[in-house]
């Protein structure tokens, strides 16, 4: 169910052009920011908070939805970013939480109410395009939803696999290429140009930055660049916790050099005075087998002293 104070307090967001937008101020900060915590509110009333995006996927791209769902959740907005004015409202610290349903709907005909309710509680909509999603009922059906119950509110996309406008391998859901009316049906006099950064191209990591900045409702490259310091200062952080880890193991190397030579010295040391032990050992066994042979001597001669004939 769609919440009709976001609707009046709602301010529109060009899909196209939401990534890379200069900052508003003013009237557009305002009606952003009451948009958002007016939402927010309601949804509390209503026993359920909002998410910061639904991420509307095909089995098939699971892999990448799990990859985006945790690359978002995870990411720390730059602090010098954090409470200055976006497109949409004072920019937040996280981006949390976002919904990601796992699972598969082959077996309903329509969403269910979980859906429903997540994707009318969603302030954004993220669409993972693929040929496979191109032709996903599902997908199609949770855009159509999306729009319905927030059409003020931005729907990105991002390409996993295909190409768009090719007749095999299109990636777009047709939603994304059409408004709908008032019945919700595509209206194809109203064609829309969905940019969506393309993974098969880009690496990850851009990719990421761009979905978050439109989410944000702030310049890609003020994210990028912010990104990027903050990136260098973990690395510097790291480069110098491994030269001091470095500084470390080459001490203790030193000190167990040093002390295994101190321990050979030891060792050569002790064979010596243990061989000098020895060897002055024997000397005494030598002594003492001499002195008893003396002694053998003297009382022989002694005893044949007395047993001479006196004169």
């Amino acid at each position: 169910m769609s919440n009709p104070l976001g609707k009046i307090f709602s301010s529109p967001v060009d899909t196209a052009a939401a990534v890379g937008k200069p900052v508003l101020a003013g009237g557009a900060e305002l009606a952003g920011y009451a948009h958002k915590h007016l939402s927010a509110l309601v949804g509390a009333v209503g026993g359920e908070g909002r998410y910061a995006a639904f991420i509307s996927y095909s089995h098939a791209d699971m892999k990448v939805a799990r990859w985006l769902h945790r690359a978002i959740e995870n990411y720390r907005v730059p602090s010098g970013l954090v409470g200055t004015a976006g497109d949409r409202g004072p920019i937040p610290a996280r981006l949390r939480p976002i919904f990601r349903d796992e699972d598969e709907l082959a077996g309903a005909a329509e969403l269910g109410p979980k859906l429903q309710g997540a994707l009318a509680r969603s302030d954004a909509l993220i669409v993972i395009c693929s040929p496979t999603a191109a032709r996903s009922v599902w997908v199609d059906k949770e855009i159509r939803s999306f729009k319905r119950c927030n059409p003020d509110a931005p729907v990105f996309a991002l390409i996993a696999a295909g190409v768009p406008g090719d007749p095999d391998t299109d990636c777009f859901p047709a939603p994304l290429l059409f408004a709908l009316d008032a019945a919700g049906e595509l209206d194809r006099s109203q064609p829309l140009e969905p940019l969506a950064p393309d993974l098969q191209k880009n690496e990850r990591h851009v990719v990421k930055l761009k979905l978050i900045a439109g989410l944000l409702g702030a310049p890609y490259a003020a994210l990028y660049r912010r990104d990027q310091r903050r990136s260098r200062r973990i690395a510097a952080a790291l480069s110098a916790a491994a030269l001091l880890l470095i500084l470390v193991l080459s001490g203790l190397s030193i000190a167990a050099f040093t002390y295994a030579r101190m321990a050979v010295q030891q060792r050569n040391e002790a064979q010596a005075a243990r061989k000098l032990a020895e060897q002055n050992a024997d000397k005494a066994e030598r002594r003492a087998w001499l002195a008893q042979v003396a002694a053998q001597e003297v009382r022989r001669m002694v005893a044949e002293g007395e047993s001479c004939p006196r004169p």
